[in-house]
């Protein structure tokens, strides 16, 4: 029989705090994400205006755009970009079970696909409607692969016999699943319902993307308590 080695238990250690940290950078990220965006487009604006004299910068209310996605043109763009491509590196590279790494890598390469092509602005070309169009298709890949993690994945244990997740933290995965399920229907009715006019003046896929960030980001957050050495 061989002899246990000190360097195996470190290497495990540090090889489920190394997952651990991964599941939180996905929640960090994603609570940081829609506060840092409209935050720092705005702020930004003010040293703009402050450095050339001016008084063109906005106020606060009209500086919100009416989506996370439409901050890639104003000075937050790097920001959106940027998180959307770290939750790309995170789920594609996420290991855990066989259906976790599955949908990692979809939701990742939805993840991806926003941060690299914009939305639709406004007076658009057709190249920038069919760019666009591809970003809302992958933007609803990204949060249906969201969903799945809270209501399917992340409630329990893949493999094991007996789940050991607690039962509180699953019916809190499964609240924020159905929060993001239920802020994509309501974006989608919302799409047929309100003229383009109404949405962008109560800002409304705003708040709908914000919360379902916010609720896969505690889902991400909760589930990196897991499994501490």
């Amino acid at each position: 029989m061989a002899g246990f080695a000190v360097s195996d238990w470190l290497e495990d250690r540090w090889f489920i705090r190394s997952h651990l940290l991964q599941r939180r950078l996905v929640g960090t990220v994603g609570f940081a994400l829609p506060v840092l965006v409209v935050l720092f487009a705005w702020a930004w604006a003010l040293v703009v205006d402050a450095a050339n004299g001016t008084h063109v910068a906005p106020s606060f209310w009209d500086s919100v755009q009416s989506s996370i996605s439409a901050y890639y043109y104003t000075y937050s763009a790097n920001i959106f970009v940027g998180a959307q491509i770290a939750f790309a590196v995170f789920l594609v590279t996420y290991r855990y079970g066989v259906w976790e790494r599955r949908v990692g890598v979809v939701a990742g390469l939805g993840a991806a696909v926003v941060g690299l092509c914009p939305t639709t602005p406004r007076d658009p070309t057709t190249l920038q409607r069919l760019v666009g169009g591809l970003h809302l298709t992958a933007a609803a890949v990204f949060f249906v692969g969201m969903a799945v993690f809270c209501l399917f994945l992340f409630p329990r244990d893949p493999g094991a016999a007996v789940n050991t997740v607690p039962r509180g933290r699953q019916v809190l995965f499964r609240v924020c699943g159905v929060i993001i399920v239920v802020a994509l229907l309501v974006a989608l009715v919302g799409g047929f319902v309100l003229d383009d006019a109404t949405r962008d003046a109560i800002r409304f896929l705003l708040w709908l993307e914000s919360v379902a960030v916010f609720a896969f980001a505690l889902a991400w957050l909760v589930k990196g308590q897991d499994l501490k050495p």
